[in-house]
């Protein structure tokens, strides 16, 4: 019953986000896609591992194994980590909804919509960085312009998303970003 609930809620959510209003939507993603190198959303058609990643990109997991980081070429982004992906996509697998009822529908919908949702990936340009740093605790992120606050504001385990990573990560992903930037860290 617990897990009926959980799909519940997020399929409300899912649904509440689809449902506001279109104006409004539009004005923040305009405000986000910003020409100094806004915050997008995209989902990708594959998943980001060590096998899709070029020369010089890097990915990072949390030490949950839950969110990943990524330097892919010109950008920089974060998502569900491959491992997450697949646990959630075995969770909310439709095929395994048994029943034929109103209660069995609404699970197929809910579990159908997270699985359309969960491959997301939040994204900015890497020219939206001046330059990025480990302070011992975090990574901290300097900004060209208006800072974006998408990683500042999530949390993992009621901790920082960017305390999350292991400290050994978090200085080789500033390595990899102010070294494809070509700056040195500011202090």
């Amino acid at each position: 019953m617990r897990h009926a609930g959980v799909l519940l809620t997020i399929g409300a959510v899912v649904l509440a986000s689809a449902c506001s209003n279109k104006g409004d939507r539009e004005e923040k993603r305009a405000r986000d896609e910003a020409p100094d190198g806004g915050v997008t959303l995209s989902r990708p058609n594959t998943v980001i591992t060590e096998d899709t990643l070029a020369a010089g990109d890097i990915r990072i997991v949390t030490t949950n194994g839950g969110i990943d980081l990524a330097l892919i070429g010109d950008s920089i982004s974060s998502g569900l980590s491959p491992e997450a992906l697949r646990k959630v996509r075995r969770e909310t697998d439709t095929a395994a909804v048994t029943g034929s009822g109103f209660g069995s529908q609404i699970e197929k919908m809910v579990k159908g919509s997270v699985q359309s949702a969960i491959g997301t990936r939040v994204s900015f340009p890497l020219s939206a960085v001046r330059d990025v740093r480990y302070d011992g605790e975090k990574l901290v992120f300097d900004w060209n312009g208006e800072p974006r606050k998408v990683f500042e504001q999530s949390t993992i385990d009621k901790k920082p998303l960017l305390a999350s990573f292991s400290p050994a990560d978090a200085k080789r992903f500033a390595d990899a970003v102010n070294a494809r930037k070509g700056v040195t860290p500011s202090k």
